[in-house]
Parts: C-alpha cells; sequence; structure tokens
C-alpha cells in the first residue's frame, strides 16, 4: 500500500493488520489518516471465503459420529481456517489502494 499524501510504501504487517479490522490506517510518516478502498473483487473473495467455510464445516459435522472427537477436530479446522483466511486476506489487502478520510 502507498499513502496518497506522501507516496510512503506501508507494509500491513500481522500486527497493523489485527489492529484495525476495518481497514483504517495511519502514515507512519505523515500522520495522514487512511482507509483501504476495497473493491468488488474482494467482496466476492469474502462471500466465496464463507461459503467455503460453511460447506466445509457441514462436511466435517456430518463425517465424524463421536461427538467428542467432533467438537476437537472441527474447532481446530476452524483456527486452521481463521489462520489461512488472515494470511491470505492480509495479502490482498496490502495490495489495494488507499484513500484519505
Amino acid at each position: 500500500m502507498n499513502c496518497p499524501n506522501c507516496n510512503e510504501k506501508i507494509e500491513l504487517t500481522t500486527k497493523r493488520y489485527f489492529t484495525s479490522l476495518f481497514g483504517k490506517h495511519t502514515c507512519p510518516n505523515c500522520f495522514s489518516k487512511l482507509k483501504i478502498k476495497h473493491t468488488k473483487i474482494y467482496f466476492l473473495w469474502i462471500f466465496l471465503s464463507l461459503i467455503f467455510v460453511i460447506i466445509s464445516s457441514l462436511f466435517i459435522l456430518s463425517f465424524f459420529q463421536n461427538q467428542s472427537s467432533k467438537e476437537i477436530i472441527y474447532f481446530i479446522w476452524l483456527v486452521i481456517l481463521f489462520i489461512v483466511y488472515t494470511f491470505i486476506d492480509r495479502k490482498i489487502e496490502n495490495k489495494m489502494l488507499l484513500n484519505s478520510y
């Protein structure tokens, strides 16, 4: 990401990603307030990832019969999905444009 005011390259680190969940950032060079410009492709990515989570979760819940193992495996699956989703989402947001607000 580049700041539109000072053209400073801003790296979306993991800390910066989790401290600004709604895409509002501050430029470390000129301290201007910035917001990520989300595109239709970004919202398509969110929609498709939610569909994948629902379908895969239903599959896992119906596949295992033992209740205790089902809960553990389902929890592990959700943690893996969360880690993968945040990694991909951070990479996508790092390539997006920023707007001043």
